[in-house]
């Protein structure tokens, strides 16, 4: 019993010291299933940045550190994931007159004892030949079983850091207003 307590507060300190990137972002079901069901319009994805004072290149989990991917900024993270959000259900086309841009306004990461939690949160602007037809901040929350034990713990907090920004990518699609704002024969607003 001593041992095994021994060996896994061992491999915590040892875990403890890592630094990885976020891991590839992967398109989630609904969301793709959203968007094949909203309409055939495609859109480009533009810049994303960060509002003053959001952790925009590293999270920290427990004394290792979870950075975003690509640049290595996690509102380079978002912006990826969209796009691949976009491509996975046929709806990207960076030469589309309709433009996703954003700021990241939220992005937590707690690696808890029992339970792990994370909280993204980004403000949206889609724009049409160049007036915003959307402008809307949304948020996600997810979160998920933790353990004491920072071998376990670490790994599942940087995978469900992903989960999180599915989340946030599934609101968007689904947002009533996003999804009337991309129908191709709604005027823009001023």
């Amino acid at each position: 019993m001593y041992r095994s307590v021994l060996v896994a507060i061992l491999v915590s300190l040892v875990a403890g010291c890592v630094s990885m990137p976020a891991q590839k972002y992967q398109p989630g079901i609904a969301s793709t299933q959203e968007l094949m069901k909203t309409g055939r319009s495609k859109m480009a994805v533009d810049r994303f940045d960060a509002s003053k004072g959001v952790d925009n290149s590293s999270l920290d989990i427990r004394g290792s550190q979870l950075t975003g991917a690509g640049d290595g900024s996690f509102s380079t993270y978002l912006h990826d994931a969209l796009q691949s959000e976009l491509e996975a259900a046929g709806r990207y086309d960076p030469a589309a007159t309709a433009r996703l841009s954003g700021t990241l306004t939220v992005n937590d990461l707690e690696s808890g004892v029992s339970v792990g939690k994370a909280r993204v949160g980004a403000r949206f602007v889609l724009t049409r030949q160049h007036a915003i037809v959307f402008d809307k901040v949304l948020t996600a929350d997810h979160q998920w079983d933790s353990s004491f034990v920072g071998a376990i713990a670490i790994p599942a907090a940087m995978q469900n850091y992903t989960t999180a920004v599915q989340k946030l990518a599934e609101a968007l699609f689904s947002d009533p207003d996003f999804v009337k704002a991309n129908q191709e024969d709604v005027p823009a607003s001023h």
